[in-house]
């Protein structure tokens, strides 16, 4: 794994701005964006397109978490397969849109075990919001998903210019409040900030994408490293480890 951006941002300050200009829908971010789709999934597939793979998502607290995840757009199936204290959890979603969960292969899980280890069945969607949202950038910032975006304008990205967009989403995913970074060569995704100025409680937060990883021709990032903007602080990491597609 390729940790040189941790280096990097701890090093130098990761984001000024130099526009600040808001509007509902502006037409120039809109433009950035499609323009960044386009490069990402030039076929337009990410709508049919099916995940299936192993990722790392190791944080400060668990570095050995492994997850196996399944995300089929098509039909709307989704599963998560993660081990705990507790045996190995699946999250599902079906083609139907029925919530399961299922601890060692079995639905009979006791009260008490669901409630300490918070397996309601009622999590599974956000779950699944979560990993499409994530997983599908920058296809998946789709319209609907939509409350606004802001005039788009140059930023600093590690001493780099690149453009910025400011966009509010209907539901918070993190946050409601995203600030997406794009390549200027390419317009390729290289961050996404998470701003939390409703609360100030929270520091702002940073994701850095790094690699990439390739499902039919859409190209979406390897590496996704996650920071305390301000500070600098990692906190950890999302790694595309294998495809599992043909398994």
């Amino acid at each position: 794994m390729n940790y040189t951006l941790i280096l990097l941002i701890t090093s130098i300050g990761l984001i000024s701005n130099s526009s600040d200009t808001s509007g509902a829908f502006c037409e120039n971010s809109e433009y950035i964006l499609k323009q960044s789709k386009n490069a990402h999934d030039p076929d337009n597939e990410w709508g049919d397109a099916i995940l299936s793979i192993r990722i790392q998502e190791p944080r400060l607290q668990n570095p050995q978490r492994y997850s196996v995840l399944t995300l089929n757009n098509k039909t709307g199936y989704f599963s998560l397969i993660r081990d705990s204290e507790v045996g190995k959890v699946e999250r599902i979603i079906d083609e139907e849109g029925a919530p399961v969960v299922l601890v060692n292969g079995s639905t009979q899980i006791d009260e008490a075990t669901v409630n300490e280890y918070r397996l309601g069945e009622d999590r599974n969607a956000g779950y699944r919001s979560f990993y499409e949202l994530m997983y599908g950038l920058p296809m998946s910032v789709s319209e609907d998903k939509l409350a606004g975006i802001e005039e788009g304008g140059l930023l600093s990205l590690e001493g780099q210019e690149v453009y910025g967009v400011r966009i509010e989403l209907k539901e918070a995913m993190i946050s409601k409040h995203w600030v997406l970074y794009f390549d200027k060569s390419d317009y390729s995704l290289a961050a996404l900030k998470f701003d939390h100025s409703e609360d100030s409680s929270r520091p702002d937060e940073i994701l850095m994408f790094d690699g990439e990883y390739k499902v039919g021709e859409i190209t979406i990032p390897r590496f996704r490293h996650w920071y305390h903007q301000e500070s600098g602080e990692y906190r950890g990491s999302d790694v595309i480890l294998k495809d599992l597609s043909d398994n």
